[in-house]
């Protein structure tokens, strides 16, 4: 049997992918599952066991979509669900198994506050709705959780590099409305360093670098800045710290799948959109307002100018949550 999972971007849903990877391979123990994806999100799959090929996109659809007719699968599960994943597949003769995403729920929330996920579908993470996809086949959750695996060498690595006791913490966000404020990371880093001693990894992404810079530096010296390293890297990395205290980001997903512990900050979005973290050890922080959520993955600036997701959510509360992670 020949399978072809179709997943682009981002960090958090790649990684929010990966049981529906291994729930697949063990109902499949002996198929050709392949993945295709945007290069530059490849380290997150690189030495996934469960996967056969690595297709790595660059963009170019009808290229891909001929190479995949080539390839005549068996099964083509679409979990991005767009227009060019829709391409992707045209004419493959596969049979299509596509997630149910729920757009018009979440449209209906975000412009008109009208709330129509039940309790039930509130509670669902999204690695949970890419699995329910798969039912037709028979598959269900193994309750094992999110997988993210890390080179050999890495991992090695970086225990020796990083010897000691470290928290992590992620303040950026590809949207600025998901961002805790920058002082508060700092107010909140030199707390932890007072009073647990750890030392403090920045993580963040190339474009961040600057941003994650200025706060490591005014942290002082017990603080590193990862930001910018390859996912690989970061995740080697990651591994090292006894937390992470994040906004809503990809790299928290990442953390979450290394079994590290979480202490998640949310503003715009909420938990009806799936990626809350899922462990029994994180925590997560969050204010509820008549205008929340003001959009489905966050924004430039905040709609009413108020910014109150945020700036309600005190330093005291994040550090008492990030106790509970000890």
């Amino acid at each position: 049997m020949k399978i072809l999972i179709i997943r682009l971007s981002s960090i958090g849903d790649i990684v929010s992918a990966s049981p529906l990877i291994r729930c697949l391979r063990k109902k499949y123990p002996l198929a050709q599952i392949d993945f295709i994806i945007k290069k530059q999100y490849s380290d997150i799959l690189l030495k996934n066991p469960y996967i056969s090929n690595l297709i790595l996109f660059d963009g170019n659809v009808s290229k891909f979509n001929r190479i995949i007719r080539t390839q005549k699968y068996d099964v083509i599960i679409d979990i991005h669900r767009n227009f060019k994943s829709f391409l992707l597949a045209l004419f493959s003769g596969a049979k299509i198994l596509k997630y149910k995403n729920s757009s018009i729920k979440r449209f209906l929330l975000v412009e008109w506050g009208i709330n129509l996920y039940t309790k039930k579908e509130k509670e669902v993470s999204v690695s949970r709705r890419y699995l329910n996809t798969l039912k037709s086949l028979g598959i269900s959750d193994d309750g094992e959780g999110l997988d993210f695996f890390v080179k050999e060498d890495l991992r090695k690595g970086f225990e020796e590099l990083l010897k000691g006791d470290y928290v992590g913490i992620c303040p950026v966000s590809a949207w600025k409305t998901k961002r805790w404020l920058s002082d508060n990371y700092v107010d909140l880093s030199k707390r932890i360093i007072k009073e647990y001693g750890y030392s403090i990894l920045v993580f963040g992404g190339k474009e961040d670098h600057n941003y994650c810079e200025n706060i490591k530096r005014q942290i002082g010296n017990k603080a590193i800045n990862y930001s910018g390293f390859p996912l690989q890297e970061t995740a080697s990395a990651i591994r090292r710290c006894k937390f992470l205290v994040s906004n809503d980001t990809g790299i928290m997903h990442i953390a979450e799948a290394l079994r590290i512990p979480v202490v998640a900050i949310f503003g715009p979005t909420v938990k009806e959109f799936g990626f809350y973290p899922q462990l029994k050890s994180s925590k997560v922080i969050s204010r509820e307002y008549v205008c929340k959520p003001c959009s489905t993955k966050g924004s430039e600036r905040c709609p009413t100018g108020s910014f109150f997701c945020m700036k309600a959510i005190s330093i005291e509360e994040v550090f008492s949550n990030c106790a509970s992670c000890l």
